[in-house]
């Protein structure tokens, strides 16, 4: 049997995992309606059946290291497709250009790199 921790460690347990959980989070990424119109249009291009997009995420790629260089790096669109357990992902340039489309896991779209 592990000893109790005196009462004013135990108190502060929550508040810290709920802190350090908060500082992870905004470390990574941050999702954002950023390149809605220009993801749209693309997903509109490729060769999808009609229903097949279960869900869209937008994330942006954020500088932490340099502050001396952009706030944002670029935009990662991650969907989710109905067809498969694996996603689709576009990468973007801060820009909202279209540097790259490829599918990961057991997706696949016609005329698209699978990684």
């Amino acid at each position: 049997m592990r000893p109790r921790l005196p009462w004013r460690h135990r108190a502060g347990l929550p508040a810290l995992a709920l802190v350090s959980g908060c500082l992870l989070a905004g470390d990574l990424q941050a999702q954002t309606q950023r390149c809605t119109g220009e993801v749209e249009s693309h997903l509109a291009e490729l060769p999808l059946a009609p229903g097949d997009i279960k869900s869209v995420r937008i994330i942006e790629r954020v500088n932490l290291e340099d502050e001396n260089g952009p706030d944002i790096l670029g935009v990662d669109t991650w969907v989710r497709l109905n067809s498969c357990s694996g996603w689709l992902v576009i990468d973007m340039m801060r820009s909202c250009f279209v540097r790259q489309t490829y599918t990961r896991g057991d997706c696949r779209v016609e005329g698209l790199p699978n990684y």
